[in-house]
């Protein structure tokens, strides 16, 4: 992806095959597809979306009943770990700084470089009530220099 698009707000390839995914799994016709692109996204097709256009229609999919391995990376409940919904919002927040980290690779140096956390799996409990903070800032940042 080139420096000029990720201003522009467009989606990387592995997001927009992962609304394709969704749209097929669904059922859905072109036109409602594209109904609750330009809904919830203010787009007439995937490739237009910006990151929180693909997150509205995420959810949407999901309240229509998609279900993702994209959502379900979360690892489960372990005891002294990360709560799934922690997880998935660490994510969440990571996606609003870096959108072209799909595979988690960026996050996951961030997280040894500054938390001495080789993975996202790995972060404690205690550890994700000081990450999450810090990913709120610098997502926070981010959205101030757009």
């Amino acid at each position: 992806m080139t420096r000029q698009s990720r201003r522009s707000g467009h989606l990387p390839a592995k997001r927009i095959a992962v609304i394709h995914v969704a749209r097929k799994q669904l059922g859905l016709d072109d036109e409602s597809y594209r109904d609750i692109l330009h809904q919830y996204g203010g787009a007439r097709s995937a490739a237009e979306l910006d990151i929180l256009g693909f997150e509205n229609v995420m959810s949407r999919f999901e309240r229509l009943g998609f279900r993702s391995t994209w959502t379900k990376r979360t690892f489960g409940n372990r005891a002294g770990m990360a709560s799934p919904a922690q997880i998935e919002y660490m994510r969440h927040l990571w996606c609003r700084y870096d959108p072209d980290d799909v595979n988690d690779a960026h996050l996951n140096a961030w997280l040894f470089k500054y938390h001495h956390v080789s993975a996202l799996r790995f972060i404690s409990a205690e550890k994700a009530e000081k990450v999450i903070p810090a990913l709120k800032a610098m997502a926070g940042r981010k959205q101030d220099q757009i």
